[in-house]
C-alpha cells in the first residue's frame, strides 16, 4: 500500500480550516512550549483547579491543532475547564513514544501553572497517546477521558463487520510507522496497560470497528481494579466527537471532571 502523507495531511489541514469555527465564551491561545505547539483554550466559566491535556485523533499520521478545534471548545465549554490541545509529532517521522512525550509536555505545563487536577483526553489514536501517557507519567492524574480509542495497534480486535470503523488499511500502514515494527502483530495492546491507570471513560460508537477495544480496555480496567465507565452510543460512528452525539460523552466525562477526587 502506497501513503501520500503530505497529501493526506494537506487534506485534512484544509477541510479543518474550511470549517466554521464554533463560537467560544472565553480566550484562546496559540503556544510553543519545549519545541511542542500547543493551544490553550480558557472558557469564561471555569472550576478553579482543573485542566486537561487534549490529543487529536488522525492514526498517529495528520492531524494539527486545528483537526479538532470544534471538539476542543466544547470540551472546555461543557466541562468547565482548561483545555491544552498538544500537536504531538507524528508517524512516519516520529514514534508513539515520541508523542507520548509530547503529551507529558502538555501536562508538565500545566502542572507547573498551577492546576492540581489534572486530566488526559484523547480521541482516536489520540486516544492511544492519551492512555500510553496515563500510565508512564508520574503526574498525579485525576482521570483519563477517550473518544473511540485505538487500544489494540496490533488490529487483531478490529471488528470488520462494522462499518462505521476507520479505515483498516491505513491504520495497518500508520500502525507498523508509529510503532516501528515490521509485524504488525508486535504492536502495542494498551489494554495490558490498565492497571497503571486512573479513573477512566471510555465513549464509543456501536458502529464502530474499535468497539470490542474499548470493551477490552474498559473489562481490563475492572480486573486491575481500575474504575472504568464504558459509553456505548447506539448507532454511531467512529467520527462521533464532531457530531451532536458527542453531547453524551461529554455528559459522562463531566461527571468524572466535576466528580471527588477519590482514593
Amino acid at each position: 500500500m502506497t501513503i501520500d502523507v503530505e497529501r493526506l495531511r494537506r487534506d485534512a489541514h484544509d477541510r479543518a480550516s474550511a470549517r466554521p469555527r464554533r463560537p467560544f465564551d472565553g480566550t484562546i491561545e496559540d503556544l510553543l512550549h519545549d519545541g511542542v505547539p500547543l493551544r490553550r483554550y480558557v472558557p469564561d466559566l471555569r472550576a478553579p483547579g482543573s485542566a486537561l491535556a487534549f490529543l487529536h485523533g488522525g492514526y498517529g499520521l495528520l492531524g494539527d491543532l486545528d483537526l479538532q478545534d470544534g471538539y476542543c471548545r466544547r470540551l472546555a465549554e461543557a466541562l468547565g475547564t482548561v483545555v491544552l490541545s498538544v500537536d504531538y509529532r507524528l508517524a512516519p517521522e516520529w514514534t508513539l513514544d515520541d508523542a507520548v512525550t509530547d503529551a507529558v509536555t502538555g501536562l508538565a505545563l500545566l502542572a507547573g501553572d498551577g492546576f492540581d487536577r489534572l486530566f488526559l483526553c484523547g480521541d482516536s489514536a489520540g486516544g492511544t497517546v492519551a492512555i500510553r501517557a496515563a500510565a508512564q507519567t508520574h503526574l498525579p492524574l485525576a482521570g483519563l477521558l477517550l473518544t473511540n480509542p485505538n487500544v489494540d495497534l496490533t488490529l487483531a480486535s478490529f471488528d470488520d463487520e462494522r462499518p462505521g470503523g476507520p479505515d483498516r488499511e491505513l491504520s495497518a500502514w500508520s500502525f507498523r510507522a508509529w510503532a516501528r515494527v515490521a509485524d504488525l502483530a508486535d504492536a502495542p495492546q494498551l489494554d495490558l496497560v490498565a492497571g497503571r491507570l486512573p479513573r477512566t471513560v471510555v465513549a464509543v460508537g456501536t458502529l464502530d470497528s474499535l468497539l470490542p477495544e474499548a470493551r477490552a480496555l474498559a473489562d481490563a480496567c475492572g480486573r486491575a481494579g481500575v474504575d472504568c465507565l464504558l459509553v456505548e452510543l447506539d448507532g454511531a460512528e467512529h467520527g462521533f466527537a464532531g457530531t451532536e452525539r458527542v453531547t453524551e460523552a461529554l455528559a459522562a466525562f463531566g461527571e468524572l471532571v466535576r466528580g471527588p477526587l477519590g482514593d
